[in-house]
């Protein structure tokens, strides 16, 4: 017994845990030096320095604080979307540092930051946005209450708010010239997407990631549209998504389409992206019903897209649909006791990392709280990885800080290393979060030094308080806690099936390819349930087959035509028990269907009808 154990052991070693952390710590892709670095070099360094030149460095390395939570939010490509993204979290950092000082000294002071972080916790379930939010909520917190400055109360919020509100200015500086450029890249890639899943060779498992890669496209459109798209997305978006659900089920029958109309789709995306006028000449007339069938909706999406009168009512009311859905998703978190749960947690670990500190009395302790702050965020992945390439990074950005103190630069030679710092904050975003944690720690080395607090002597203590940090979140936040991320995924998955069955009528009325964007949706949850700790990854396998059964059961259903609407309420039924299935999964009891679920008829010949047999046993042993 004791050596199977040990074989068990040793093997969770040697063949899950070590290639986990490689794969944890491996860099993604090499650095993209684009504007948002040269923005955060701009920002960040430019206060620090005319700080320590007029002689007032705490004021200067607090507007650099200010700039680089703003540089953080800096992640939305189109403009609209940016100022959302970047100036709703400057007012929460606003009103997160009043709170904390407000109560500093006061019998309230020990619990007002673990009250913040529930309130962060439930904001960081509700979308990219709220994520955001809760961190520089956090963060601003944190930093003004470590760092107080002599003068009134709302000195120290207003200078961080100044370093933000500089960097969401040269964020938004180009948009007389830039305007749309992203929105058109984003809606180029749609229509080449739709023309990829129309090719020949498309079939089989390169048929399916090509409509995995259009789906996630789409959604992408569709997030920034109902957050902050402008008139453009709004008028070609529902087009498009039509079109790319007859491009799907096209692509899902494995039919082969003309070649003038998949080649009339890339010139229409080239078009787009370059801004110019839609092309003259007739569209291609297609070889039989599914190809006239395409390209009338490639057509009328390209042609509603272009017509500029409709902008106004188009963009109003993908507004009023974006506001609505965002209503409807904050009730609906709210109302979800595991967002409740995922805010206590992240107080709790607050609690856990302050008290840490404090007991070993260690120099600036809010930096283990800090360490909560970035690594509790559940729209990115599991908190454990998180951690781990929180904690390598900031032992390599001490590691890099040393070096440069042990030299004994001067001042300015300290803003050249944190000027480079800075630029590799957004640059190393895509890399990985380790690489991007380095940099981070070498900002906050540079500017602890430059606001005259020695640093050389800090490195084990901020060390230190980064390994207490991490190991508080992973205790508090993953380790207790269910897997949250696969009930997510059996939820989507249901709601996905739940869609197609209400397109299945004779009338076939469609809800813009809502299925497909609830597997894109459902896809992305999966994959952040990927990288967890190989302890937690037993049943991935199993889910990963689960994921490709739905999608194979939805693309199945939709291919079905109007001829074939004997075979709808077959099709219905199983459906809604495969629904009900996962929904029993999930452990979420939704509300009975509005229509109701007919008898299970016997099987009527004609084309084949998917099968939820599969299915249903892979969710009841998932």
């Amino acid at each position: 017994m004791s050596t199977l154990r040990h074989g068990r052991h040793r093997t969770l070693r040697s063949d899950l845990l070590l290639p986990w952390v490689r794969q944890t710590c491996a860099p993604r892709r090499r650095p993209a030096i684009s504007s948002a670095a040269w923005r955060s070099l701009l920002a960040v360094t430019a206060p620090a320095g005319l700080g320590l030149l007029a002689g007032r460095s705490a004021e200067g390395v607090m507007v650099a604080l200010g700039a680089l939570s703003a540089v953080l939010t800096d992640v939305a490509a189109a403009y609209r979307h940016r100022a959302v993204t970047m100036l709703v979290p400057q007012l929460l950092g606003v009103a997160g540092a009043f709170a904390t000082l407000t109560a500093e000294g006061g019998p309230a002071a020990p619990y007002v930051l673990p009250a913040l972080g529930v309130v962060a916790g439930v904001l960081a379930c509700l979308s990219l946005e709220g994520s955001l939010g809760a961190m520089i909520l956090l963060m601003d917190a944190e930093v003004a209450l470590d760092l107080p400055l002599p003068g009134p109360l709302w000195l120290p919020p207003a200078l961080m708010l100044l370093g933000g509100l500089s960097v969401v200015a040269l964020a938004l500086a180009g948009r007389p010239f830039f305007r749309g450029r992203a929105e058109r890249a984003l809606l180029a890639q749609c229509l080449t997407g739709c023309a990829e899943v129309l090719e020949p060779d498309a079939v089989g498992p390169a048929g399916t990631a090509r409509r995995r890669a259009l789906h996630d496209v789409l959604e992408r459109a569709r997030h920034t549209g109902a957050v902050g798209g402008g008139p453009l997305l709004a008028r070609y978006l529902p087009g498009l998504l039509a079109l790319a659900e007859a491009a799907s089920a096209a692509g899902a029958r494995g039919s082969a389409c003309d070649g003038a109309l998949r080649e009339r789709l890339r010139a229409e995306a080239g078009r787009i992206a370059a801004g110019r006028p839609a092309l003259d000449g007739p569209w291609p007339p297609g070889r039989g019903p599914l190809e006239a069938r395409l390209a009338r909706v490639a057509r009328d999406a390209v042609l509603a897209g272009a017509e500029a009168g409709t902008g106004a009512a188009a963009g109003a009311g993908g507004r009023r649909t974006g506001a609505g859905g965002r209503r409807v998703v904050a009730r609906a978190v709210l109302a979800d006791p595991q967002s409740w749960l995922c805010g206590l947690r992240v107080g709790l670990a607050l609690l856990l990392a302050g008290a840490a500190a404090a007991y070993f009395d260690l120099p600036h302790p809010y930096w283990a709280v800090l360490n909560v702050t970035f690594v509790c965020r559940p729209d990115i992945g599991p908190v454990t990885g998180r951690a781990l390439e929180r904690f390598c990074g900031t032992a390599l950005g001490a590691l890099c800080s040393g070096l440069v103190l042990a030299c004994g630069g001067s001042g300015w030679v300290l803003l050249v290393v944190l000027a480079l710092a800075a630029g590799l904050v957004p640059a190393l975003s895509g890399t990985g979060y380790l690489y991007q944690a380095a940099a981070l720690a070498t900002v906050v080395l540079m500017v602890t030094q430059v606001a005259g607090d020695p640093a050389l002597p800090l490195l084990l203590p901020n060390l230190a308080c980064c390994a207490i940090g991490c190991l508080a979140a992973a205790l508090a936040c993953e380790l207790p806690g269910p897997r949250y991320r696969q009930l997510a995924v059996a939820r989507r998955l249901a709601v996905a099936v739940e869609q197609t069955t209400l397109s299945l009528t004779s009338q076939r009325p469609r809800t813009a390819l809502a299925p497909h964007l609830q597997l894109a949706l459902a896809r992305a949850e999966f994959e952040r349930a990927r990288r967890e700790p190989p302890w937690r990854q037993r049943a991935t396998d199993r889910w990963a087959a689960l994921i490709e059964e739905v999608e194979r059961t939805v693309d199945g259903a939709l291919t079905l035509t109007p001829a074939d609407h004997r075979h709808f309420d077959l099709t219905r039924h199983q459906l809604h028990r495969l629904a009900d299935r996962l929904h029993r999964l999930d452990g979420y009891r939704p509300a009975p269907p509005v229509a109701p679920v007919p008898p299970e008829p016997r099987a009527l010949p004609g084309p084949p009808v998917p099968r939820a047999s599969r299915i249903g046993r892979s969710a009841r042993t998932a």
